[in-house]
């Protein structure tokens, strides 16, 4: 069943940015993003009060979760188009960085979004959160293989 929701996930993923572009990937992880943060910063003011310096670590981290996006976006051009277009790299597939990596920005904040939600109170299933961590522990995991 986990292998299946993978696939699924991928391959709606590949589906989103031939279609769409990287504008998905884009639009994805900042609805994930933003949600974490107001999420958030509501389950603090409703228990620690608002800590303005600890909001903004939260959003330089917000920023970073970001860059690391941008850095996937670019990992891509630059292995799959210059590096196997010059035959520098010869890969028989193509590396779907920026997918995975998105993949796992929207999980990982989502986990983030119910431990926040429950922070608020709001009662979370607990198959949610386990199906949320193994799917963030299999991208870990998983190795890119090549069949030489």
């Amino acid at each position: 069943m986990e292998g299946t929701k993978i696939t699924v996930a991928s391959i709606l993923g590949a589906i989103a940015s031939y279609v769409c572009g990287v504008w998905v990937f884009v639009a994805f992880v900042l609805a994930a993003i933003l949600l974490d943060y107001i999420t958030g910063l509501l389950a603090g003011r409703a228990n620690e009060g608002l800590n303005s310096p600890k909001a903004t670590k939260g959003l330089y981290k917000k920023m970073g979760i970001f860059m690391l996006l941008v850095l996937g976006l670019f990992l891509d051009g630059a292995v799959n188009h210059f590096m196997v277009g010059m035959d520098f790299l010869d890969l028989p597939f193509h590396l779907p960085i920026a997918h995975i990596v998105t993949v796992w920005i929207v999980i990982t904040e989502a986990i983030s979004v119910c431990e926040n939600l429950e922070r608020l109170g709001v009662p979370i299933p607990g198959f949610l959160v386990r199906l949320l961590r193994k799917v963030e522990k299999k991208i870990d995991d998983k190795e890119v293989k090549a069949d030489d």
